[in-house]
């Protein structure tokens, strides 16, 4: 399922939880991750970009607890400087999932260049996780992306 702006809460929503989890699914995929904070972006970024693009929800456990992540100014600051290492335009909206705050970063799709991580891995989305393309892999998705 591709979650897009419109179909996520809009920014300041309150929803209840079993609002939230029919309108988002408790799986992750090539479209949305869960993280408890934002320390971890630096991959999910550049490897949504190089997809479809999506949400990743911070404030939330791979157990699928709401712990919560409000849109403070330290988590503001991680996700402006893993987005602006990816050189990636994302955008931030906080909502209330019962009374626990998340945050909700969405990662556009990139089709007219290449975004890596900080350090130069080209990743992708597959599934639930951030796989590197390798060798071969990386010239044909390269061509791909130039006959598109």
């Amino acid at each position: 399922m591709r979650h897009t702006d419109h179909d996520l809460p809009a920014d300041g929503a309150s929803l209840r939880p079993r609002a939230f989890w029919r309108l988002v699914g408790r799986l992750e995929h090539e479209t949305l991750e869960f993280k408890r904070s934002a320390h971890h972006l630096r991959d999910a970024i550049p490897a949504m970009a190089m997809s479809a693009g999506g949400a990743i929800v911070l404030g939330v456990t791979d157990e699928r607890d709401l712990v919560g992540r409000p849109l403070d100014q330290e988590t503001l600051d991680r996700i402006t400087a893993a987005a602006c290492e990816c050189g990636v335009d994302v955008a931030v909206r906080e909502i209330t999932v019962g009374r626990v705050p998340l945050t909700i970063v969405l990662v556009p799709a990139i089709r007219d260049r290449i975004v890596t991580t900080p350090d130069g891995r080209l990743l992708r989305r597959i599934g639930s996780t951030n796989q590197p393309l390798r060798g071969d892999a990386v010239s044909r998705f390269v061509r791909a992306r130039l006959v598109a």
